[in-house]
């Protein structure tokens, strides 16, 4: 409602649509105002032209009665145009106060100086502007909606289609692996390889975008976990060597001995940035070029650098290839294909963990990558990489090479500099030594055969690993790159000497193994015996619980070095058991026992819940060997163990099961997996008569528990389809959905079981 008086206020409208511009001018020109429309690159004369006048003649519209208050076009198209400036509530307020306090200052100059007036003025403003700000309020709110919801739905469309795309491909790559496996045609196998190299750089592709959603959602999350950077990098390296040698690359390394054998980051998005780097290094060098890969710790940063010889980047790209679909660019071409997310991805990753990536670059040059990373380190945990003790009194010889290969060595002899070890250079073959070490790619003809012949104990360094060393008992080749454990293993190799206490290769008569004892939490009877043989296959000890709580009574009578633990069961689940176990390791102070999370919900985020539920790590089921074996390394003791045969077998009692499939995919032997698939077979009889109990009294708990274990069982032995049919019951029970025809969802599964065990 109006104040009565505001007829004099009324009458006044003349003097002050006359002073329309006095007004406008003073309020434009306030300090507050202009700073204001600066900072959000507001055009002062566009603003007063377009919209600060419009305002004023809609408020004089109020004045006279011909307008209602809040209700006037130029607002919404002054809130609209403001919105996408980003302009703040309270930056929208000041205006209004500020335009208010240009007409009652043109009041007082006009000697209008009636009270009624200024509190009709006041008044018609306060009304005014609290729907302004509402209508501002309301519109900033549906923009962030809009936004927000616009977010979800890419990152829902992005995660979905790389997880779709990634299903197929797998099982695409899975095939072509066995079939080259099992071609021998030349021509074939150069097809394979086409296929199975263009199929890795799609699944690099697909897992670049799926990170980026992550990152981009903030879904992602940095799992710290104690770890050996020097095996880690050394390995990293290895999966590089394959494409550093089809482009003649010789990789050298550098990992400085004197770091902790044991420090605390996140492992393998650490690798990950560095598989990166050194992509792009052999993506970028050219053929017969040189790549230098260096790790070194101070003072609680890890920094590991790449260097190349590659054609450089530009200063204008220097900081531009670290936004998300950026490249360098050559002129006016890209110098290479892919997404532009790579190192973008690694950019956002080091800022997780809260460190940086350097880069220095020259173009025509080459460029050097370092990731800086805070880490913690562990100096309790001594484990030599390199036995000094061995090598005493030893006399090395490092015969003469070409000046121009200098930079091959470069890493080694800092690496002997630093172990003090007694290396000498030597100009013929003929000087005394001990052991000698030659550069293959300096060597002539007539020296190799004079070593040969004289059976001179050598190591031959080599670029790329061939045969030609293969009969010479007399000759270890150490190719690059090369690092402690490899340097110590080909010394000992060619000394004799008895190095059993170190890493050492699997031969064709060995297999690996690891020492400890594991604590299994697990209810379905078909994974617990895939387990157990698992871990067997291992070497591994070990106890079976068939409930969280048998688990936790376990757990407190013996001591375990992990824990495998099912996340569903019955009387206390995996979440519940692995919450009562940390409790009980604090109240005790218990040494911590790293929890593995082993369940069949691998949907996004699944990983990033479980470690937020206080496990140490995540498996999915179906339980891939490689995945297992993974995390055997990161918390087991590596042994050797003496190898087995396995029983052939002409034919399978499963005709309608593929059992090469399941060879391939679990890397059991036949006999095993038919002890597993009568274990499964029974236990899937029995799940289906429950679950069909459970559908007919619709219990929504008990079918879904029921579809959930069958999921989990069905997935391990790779039966797709009867897994997926499962996970629709298990979710359309867990949601209560009084549609779903769960009788008929029961038929075709029990079909699915059937064709498979007829």
């Amino acid at each position: 409602m109006l104040p009565q008086n505001i007829s004099n206020l009324f009458q006044s409208r003349a003097v002050l649509i006359g002073a329309k511009e006095t007004i406008l001018s003073d309020w434009v020109s306030d300090e507050l105002c202009t700073s204001i429309l600066e900072r959000h690159g507001i055009d002062i004369v566009f603003f007063k032209d377009q919209y600060a006048g419009s305002v004023f003649d809609y408020f004089m519209g109020v004045v006279s009665g011909q307008m209602i208050i809040g209700d006037c076009p130029v607002i919404a198209e002054l809130i609209d145009y403001l919105k996408n400036k980003d302009l703040r509530a309270d930056e929208l307020f000041l205006l209004c106060t500020r335009f208010k306090r240009s007409v009652l200052d043109t009041t007082y100059r006009l000697g209008i100086n009636d009270q009624s007036i200024f509190a009709s003025i006041s008044y018609l403003f306060d009304q005014n502007f609290s729907g302004v700000l509402k209508l501002y309020t309301d519109t900033i709110y549906q923009k962030e909606q809009e936004a927000l919801n616009a977010s979800k739905a890419k990152e829902y469309f992005l995660s979905n289609m790389s997880h779709e795309i990634r299903t197929p491909l797998n099982a695409i790559l899975g095939f072509v692996s066995l079939l080259r496996d099992e071609t021998i045609n030349p021509r074939y196998q150069q097809y394979l390889d086409i296929i199975s190299n263009s199929g890795e750089n799609l699944l690099h592709i697909i897992n670049d975008i799926l990170d980026f959603s992550k990152l981009r959602s903030g879904e992602f999350t940095v799992d710290p976990q104690p770890f050996n950077i020097h095996d880690e990098i050394s390995h990293t390296m290895e999966l590089f060597v394959p494409g550093a040698n089809s482009k003649n690359i010789t990789l050298t390394s550098f990992i400085d001995p004197t770091i902790a054998y044991e420090i605390v980051a996140d492992a393998l998005r650490i690798k990950q940035i560095v598989g990166n780097f050194l992509s792009n290094a052999i993506k970028f060098t050219h053929h017969t070029g040189a790549i230098h890969v260096e790790a070194r710790c101070d003072e609680g940063i890890l920094s590991l650098s790449v260097r190349d010889q590659g054609i450089g980047i530009a200063s204008a790209d220097q900081e531009r290839i670290f936004d998300a679909f950026s490249q360098a660019h050559e002129g006016s071409m890209k110098t290479n294909g892919g997404t532009g997310l790579g190192l973008s991805i690694c950019k956002q990753l080091a800022i997780h963990m809260g460190g940086i990536i350097e880069l220095e670059s020259v173009v025509g040059e080459g460029s050097l990558f370092t990731l800086k990373i805070p880490v913690i380190i562990n100096n309790e945990c001594e484990i030599s990489k390199f036995d000094v003790s061995m090598f005493k009194g030893i006399r090395f010889g490092l015969l003469a090479y070409h000046p121009s290969e200098s930079y091959k060595l470069e890493s080694l002899q800092r690496y002997w500099d630093h172990f003090g070890l007694d290396v000498q250079i030597i100009e013929d073959v003929r000087e005394s030594c001990d052991l000698l070490i030659f550069l293959e790619s300096s060597m002539d003809d007539t020296t190799r055969e004079m070593i040969m012949t004289h059976k001179i104990p050598s190591v031959a360094i080599l670029d790329f690993l061939d045969d030609r060393y293969d009969t010479v008992e007399t000759i270890v080749p150490l190719t690059f790159p090369i690092y402690c454990t490899k340097l110590q293993s080909a010394l000992c190799d060619v000394l004799g000497i008895n190095g059993t206490h170190l890493p050492r290769m699997n031969g064709m008569k060995k297999r690996s193994g690891f020492e400890g004892k594991v604590l299994v939490a697990e209810d379905n009877l078909a994974n617990q015996e895939l387990i157990k043989i698992i871990l067997e296959r291992y070497g591994l000890t070990y106890t079976i619980a068939s409930n969280g709580l048998e688990a936790l009574d376990s757990y407190q009578s013996e001591r375990y070095d992990m824990v495998l633990m099912d996340e569903q069961m019955p009387r206390m689940n995996g979440n519940e058991a692995t919450a009562a176990i940390l409790a009980y390791e604090q109240e005790n102070a218990k040494v911590h026992t790293p929890i593995v999370a082993l369940t069949a919900n691998v949907v996004k985020g699944a990983r990033e819940r479980s470690i937020q539920n206080g496990y140490d790590a995540f498996l999915g089921k179906p339980i891939v060997l490689k995945e297992i074996e993974q995390l055997f390394e990161r918390y087991f003791k590596s042994i050797e163990l003496p190898s087995y045969e396995s029983r052939s077998q002409s034919s399978s009692k499963y005709a309608h099961i593929d059992m090469g499939h399941l060879k391939s995919a679990l890397m059991l032997d036949e006999e095993q997996i038919e002890y597993l698939l009568g274990i499964y077979r029974e236990k899937m009889e029995h799940s289906l008569q429950e679950l069909l109990r459970a559908i007919e009294t619709r219990e929504y708990e008990n079918i879904a528990c029921i579809s959930h274990a069958i999921k989990g069982s069905s997935a391990n032995f790779r039966f797709d389809e009867l897994s997926r049919l499962s996970y629709v019951i298990e979710s359309s029970a867990t949601e209560e959905e009084d549609e779903f025809d769960f009788t008929e969802a029961y038929e075709v599964l029990r079909s699915e079981f059937e064709k498979r065990f007829k």
